[in-house]
């Protein structure tokens, strides 16, 4: 039996791995700009 949605989720199926992929990418440059600045910060701060 044919269903019509069928055609559908491989589609679907692409589209949310390209959101997994722009999450990650998303999470690891907020990452890295996380870690910078908090070592820009050290840096800065001179304590003697």
């Amino acid at each position: 039996m044919y269903d019509p949605e069928s055609p559908l989720f491989p589609y679907a199926r692409v589209l949310a791995r390209r959101k997994e992929d722009r999450l990650h990418a998303v999470a690891l440059f907020g990452a890295f700009i996380l870690i910078a600045a908090v070592l820009f910060g050290t840096l800065s701060f001179r304590p003697f």
